[in-house]
């Protein structure tokens, strides 16, 4: 192993650690080839020099950038990417059980066991941006209660850092996202799975999810914060949501949290009825109907920290053409401007045209 200035950055070298960048963002995992794509990405971050292993791979790296590997396809063969996906399947049994325990009204539910857990899961990993590629890259879950709030968990965890939350703070978000769905067990599965849209009735029977949640955790040594949560992840700012149509000086700011992470989790996640959306079309969602749902300083800073971490990445657009993300908009952050070859795509200035895939 040894320290390489980046100009001294060759396509082959082997990063020999997680490159990170000054705040904290994963650039590039360890065990990874550089190309110059990857370099590229490095140099954007002001960074100025990383470890690389001594061994080089040569030859088959200098090729079109279309026969490289994708970053996605990067993260997925990556040895972090393993563990993770381990790590999160054992998480899952364990809140499958232990849900399903409280379902039971068994006394082996502990609130307290299965956040510890959570957070030994997320703190084990270096990066939050890290945990955001690596949940992305992971979508062998199907509109699944327990997978759904794990991930809305650790997303609650890295949005409350954006925040600057105490670390106490941090870890009550933690709590708050774990458990804010734990009502949906108590709605038929039919309804939770239906694959075609729902009834009214059977609407107003989803909507009774969150007092169910509130009521099933009430019993238990949890902050108020964990249970209003659950009780008003569906409440909206302008009082278009559920179960009672609060507004927005009556929801709570941890409610308001875990109801933006809710959101973009579910839509970037298979479900039932439809595939994972790209996030860019939640990004463009949250744009057009999201400041006055959402505090909209909370979803803000949200949207900023998850659009800079697709920087650099190649993306699909709408029309076919692929190309990296060299710019982030500031004021239209679901419309980047996107390289392609020698030419620079501002796609601000494309009603038509869209980012339909990160690939």
């Amino acid at each position: 192993m040894k320290k390489v200035l980046l100009s001294d950055l060759k396509n082959g070298m082997i990063t020999a650690e997680d490159v990170f960048s000054l705040d904290g963002q994963l650039v590039v995992p360890k065990g990874i080839a550089l190309t110059e794509n990857l370099i590229a990405r490095i140099f954007s971050f002001d960074i100025f020099s990383i470890r690389v292993e001594d061994v080089v791979l040569s030859s088959n790296l200098d090729v079109p950038s279309g026969a490289e590997m994708s970053y996605a396809q990067k993260v997925k063969s990556s040895p972090e990417f393993a563990v993770f996906q381990e790590d999160f399947r054992k998480n899952v049994e364990k809140l499958e059980f232990a849900f399903n325990s409280l379902i039971e009204r068994n006394s082996e539910f502990d609130p307290s066991v299965i956040l510890e857990d959570t957070l030994k899961m997320i703190n084990h990993r270096s990066s939050p941006t890290g945990i955001m590629d690596l949940m992305l890259n992971m979508q062998e879950y199907d509109d699944c209660t327990y997978a759904h709030s794990l991930n809305v968990a650790m997303i609650c965890n890295i949005f409350a850092g954006w925040l600057h939350f105490t670390p106490e703070d941090r870890e009550l978000a933690t709590a708050c996202g774990l458990f804010h769905d734990i009502g949906k067990l108590k709605i038929p599965r039919e309804i939770i799975q239906k694959p075609d849209k729902l009834t009214p009735e059977e609407f107003r029977v989803i909507k009774t999810h969150p007092l169910h949640s509130y009521k099933m955790i009430s019993q238990f040594q949890l902050s108020d914060e964990v249970k209003n949560a659950a009780l008003m992840h569906h409440e909206r700012c302008d009082g278009s949501g559920y179960p009672y149509g609060f507004s927005s000086d009556k929801i709570t700011r941890f409610a308001q949290l875990v109801a933006i992470a809710d959101v973009y989790e579910a839509m970037t996640s298979n479900r039932s009825y439809r595939d994972a959306l790209c996030p860019f079309r939640v990004i463009t969602h949250f744009e057009n109907d999201g400041l006055l749902k959402y505090d909209p300083g909370f979803l803000l800073t949200f949207l900023e920290n998850v659009v800079n971490t697709f920087l650099n990445q190649k993306v699909r657009l709408s029309n076919g053409l692929e190309g990296s993300i060299i710019y982030i908009n500031p004021i239209a952050l679901s419309k980047p401007t996107v390289q392609i070859g020698e030419k620079f795509i501002d796609l601000k200035l494309l009603d038509n045209v869209e980012i339909a895939a990160i690939i």
